[in-house]
């Protein structure tokens, strides 16, 4: 590994002009904010969200198709939501006419059905890297620190490859699989680890690599990793303290999703700041109007740099809650009070109603001897439950305690079954889902 400080100074700066991005300039302009006030924040916000906008009406033949005009941000609620279908069906007519800048094709990971293509530019990638950036520094961390990230996605197991390997060595930065965790590739685990500074990953990778090294007697060496951040599922609190245990560091919670952007990241205090520059957030209710403070809702999404590919209140499938005080770390963005997953993570109980998953999930993560587990209902409405449980644990009291829960949460007429395997293997895309509804969409909306 090169040395920090020549990353720093250095190579990070040539390689983000290299690839043609503006990562340094935008992380500047976030600092800037960072050290603001809100009203001041919101202000630049509001101003950055009416040229999205307006941009969008002139430029891009799907939102002209939409929406006549643009006089003020309050004017968003003009534009109609959009879904990920609707971005299929759209394709490049949600291209703007006039961009200069080279379109970038992306493609989400896929794990929770078919992986929706769209398109990117420098400005948004840099825009997003940036975000990053800045959320890390909050905790004395900055582009040099070196990072391994127990990741698992094919996306990024291909960017890796080649020339992206060697820039990844140059930057500091590894990759170990998640999605073929074993004993015998985590053994390998502490001496990739060492040197690393930011610990970065799918929260069931970390969570079931600390627990590999509990169960083993082990630990890393208390301080050598100064961070970690928990990405792309949800962090059961359960889990965040095995992590910060294995580790002996700080854990981070970040939320984001390639088609949505970074979003939003804990600070040290432990609030979830939304990147209130980089993207504007709604959160809304069922029948399209706002959820007040404290009442979950859909997680809608607009990025305020995408001009050439806009996804405007873009519906991101998660679920969130408005926070209803500030975080006392003096930080200018708002906050969000709660994480609950992802919308299709719902089940239904035997009357035909729905019910979040996260129902469910609060019971089977407080019984003893779990350790991992995943629920899958399948399109007649019955349940499979697979438990991961630790070594001796009662099987037979132990899926009485399930049926108990299952009970309660989706009614005595469900039928449950129970396994009990060694490991639970990721989805495709390297991620873990807690729920899985098979139960066809019109029934679920019910």
């Amino acid at each position: 590994m090169l040395p920090r400080f020549l990353v720093h100074r250095l190579i990070y700066p040539l390689h983000e002009r290299l690839r043609g991005r503006s990562t340094r300039t935008i992380a500047a302009l976030y600092r800037t904010h960072d050290r603001g006030t809100a009203a001041q924040l919101q202000l630049w916000h509001q101003d950055q969200l009416m040229a999205h906008l307006q941009h969008a009406v002139q430029q891009v033949p799907w939102y002209r198709e939409r929406v006549a005009l643009v006089q003020s941000p309050d004017d968003l609620a003009l534009f109609p939501l959009l879904d990920k279908q609707q971005v299929r069906s759209a394709g490049l007519a949600l291209a703007a006419n006039a961009f200069s800048g080279r379109l970038i094709p992306l493609a989400t990971g896929g794990s929770s059905g078919e992986p929706l293509k769209f398109w990117s530019d420098a400005t948004r990638e840099s825009s997003q890297l940036a975000a990053k950036l800045r959320s890390r520094a909050w905790f004395g961390l900055h582009a040099g620190h070196r990072e391994t990230d127990l990741w698992g996605s094919p996306i990024e197991l291909a960017a890796h490859a080649r020339m992206r390997r060697l820039s990844a060595w140059a930057l500091g930065v590894r990759l170990l699989p998640a999605f073929s965790l074993n004993d015998a590739t985590m053994e390998r685990f502490a001496a990739a680890l060492r040197g690393t500074d930011l610990l970065y990953g799918y929260a069931s990778a970390l969570a079931r690599y600390a627990r590999f090294l509990q169960q083993r007697g082990e630990q890393l060496e208390r301080g050598a990793i100064k961070l970690v951040i928990s990405t792309a599922e949800v962090l059961l609190d359960a889990d965040r303290a095995i992590i910060k245990e294995a580790f002996g560091a700080p854990v981070a919670n970040e939320f984001g999703s390639r088609d949505g952007g970074l979003i939003a990241h804990e600070c040290p205090r432990g609030a979830l700041h939304v990147q209130h520059d980089a993207v504007h957030v709604e959160i809304l209710r069922s029948d399209g109007s706002a959820a007040p403070p404290g009442e979950s809702g859909e997680v809608v999404v607009t990025n305020l740099w995408a001009r050439g590919y806009p996804l405007i209140r873009y519906r991101t499938g998660d679920r969130a809650a408005w926070s209803m005080n500030p975080c006392a770390c003096g930080l200018p963005h708002p906050t969000l009070a709660a994480l609950e997953g992802r919308m299709t993570d719902s089940l239904v109980r035997d009357d035909g109603t729905r019910v979040h998953g996260l129902a469910l999930i609060y019971i089977l993560r407080e019984q003893p001897g779990v350790q991992r587990f995943r629920c899958t209902q399948r399109a007649d409405r019955s349940l499979f439950v697979e438990v991961v449980a630790a070594p001796g644990t009662d099987h037979v009291a132990l899926e009485a305690l399930v049926r108990r829960g299952v009970a309660r949460v989706l009614g005595i007429g469900t039928a449950v079954l129970c396994g009990f395997p060694a490991e639970l293997a990721p989805l495709p895309g390297g991620k873990h889902r807690f729920i899985l509804c098979e139960v066809p969409e019109e029934v679920r909306a019910r």
